[in-house]
């Protein structure tokens, strides 16, 4: 998929972002950053975020990377996922979901710290729970439109089976935070489709997407 930054503005500009910090946090901390340069630049811990009142981590930790690799993976999926989802369903939807899934990768594990005490000791940052929650999104949108959406979330069924086997095996990347991002989207996208639909969900008719995801 050809990435036209001006079709896409919202992925556009997180991806924009990202990049912005990434570039800041190399400049200070150099290409890859450790746990401790990563609570500095920005990093989610819910004991911070509880008992330092620093709630700006709930979102600031969404555009922080820790690596060339992580940037790169996360900003390749937002071109791909990003901008089928923005042209699916507008601007405004998409960056409601946007926003909904970045902030459940980091409040839900807040709530979960709240209730259980894991998670203490967690250092989180990056933008895939947001990717996350979009794969959500389409997954909300296949199962109350099966004949518009079920096809094109076949074909990114496989990339997320193995994004959350990844996420299980490796444990330098945040499971809870992924699955929460992903909880985020969905939920939010149910109520889009209740108090925002679009004319295609009222009519149900299919239309062909099959060439959308590369």
């Amino acid at each position: 998929m050809n990435f036209d930054y001006k079709k896409y503005p919202v992925t556009a500009g997180v991806i924009g972002i990202c990049i912005l910090v990434y570039c800041y946090t190399t400049v200070k901390y150099g290409f890859e950053m450790n746990a401790y340069q990563g609570i500095r630049a920005g990093g989610f811990n819910p004991i911070l975020v509880l008992a330092g009142n620093q709630y700006w981590r709930l979102i600031s930790a969404n555009f922080i990377h820790f690596g060339i690799m992580h940037i790169f993976c996360n900003c390749y999926s937002l071109v791909n996922l990003g901008s089928v989802m923005e042209y699916l369903l507008g601007m405004k939807r998409y960056l409601i979901i946007l926003i909904a899934s970045a902030l459940a990768t980091t409040i839900l594990p807040t709530v979960f710290y709240i209730l259980t005490g894991n998670g203490a000791s967690s250092i989180m940052g990056g933008i895939s729970g947001a990717i996350f929650g979009l794969m959500g999104a389409l997954l909300a949108l296949a199962w109350k439109f099966k004949d518009v959406y079920a096809y094109l979330f076949k074909q990114i069924s496989s990339s997320v089976l193995l994004m959350l086997l990844i996420s299980i095996l490796v444990p330098s990347i945040s499971l809870s935070g992924h699955i929460s991002g992903m909880i985020g989207g969905f939920i939010a996208t149910l109520l889009i489709i209740k108090f925002m639909p679009l004319r295609i969900w009222k009519k149900k008719k299919p239309e062909n997407y099959h060439n959308l995801v590369n």
